[in-house]
């Protein structure tokens, strides 16, 4: 059996697999999609990142390559029943319909992007917009310390590798207490740090 291949720069969506894979206790080799003699189209035919090669099956979309990898490999941050894999896709699809895109928008316009071609103002409206998705997941955090269940599951790690991007993105979550501490924690795990310093 070959090793799981996770292509892709750790500074992008494959930091989620990555961290995954670091939870799991996966071994696993990164490589970039441009690597030499690698035609990564025929990986992702959309040529983006993540996507894994897992003994032959192929697979890209980050949150897809996430229920991949923790139903395949178990252990606590996977369901444990029907009802909490539910609230692990609920949680997982609301970050990504809900969060991402806007994050993204926030965090080009106002760190990643030069500044002379940052727009402030739609900066400062996807921040307006990201308050009603951040005050549902603080008050879904108000008397609990995961999303899904009583341990840190997928959940938390799929929606928290989101959430970093509105944090990146100097939006203020002063008004987020229960979210920022949850936030935290997620952030302060030990594999998600050793994917970080890598």
């Amino acid at each position: 059996m070959s090793k799981l291949q996770i292509f892709g720069a750790t500074r992008s969506r494959t930091m989620r697999a990555l961290w995954l894979a670091e939870e799991l206790g996966l071994e696993y080799d990164q490589r970039q999609k441009d690597e030499s003699g690698l035609d990564y189209l025929a990986v992702n035919p959309a040529g983006k990142v993540p996507s894994i090669d897992d003994n032959g099956l192929v697979l890209w979309e980050s949150m897809a390559i996430n229920m991949y990898l923790v139903k395949k490999h178990g252990g606590d941050l996977a369901p444990r029943d029907l009802a909490e894999e539910a609230i692990i896709l609920q949680w997982t699809f609301w970050a990504m319909t809900e969060v991402e895109s806007t994050a993204l928008t926030v965090l080009f316009n106002r760190v990643l992007r030069p500044e002379e071609e940052r727009d402030t103002g739609l900066a400062e409206q996807g921040e307006g917009t990201l308050q009603k998705p951040l005050g549902i997941l603080n008050d879904a955090l108000a008397d609990r310390q995961w999303l899904a269940a009583d341990r840190f599951t997928v959940a938390d790690l799929n929606v928290a590798a989101v959430v970093s991007w509105v944090k990146m993105a100097k939006v203020d979550l002063g008004t987020f207490p229960n979210l920022t501490a949850w936030l935290g924690r997620c952030m302060e795990r030990p594999a998600l740090v050793k994917v970080l310093k890598g």
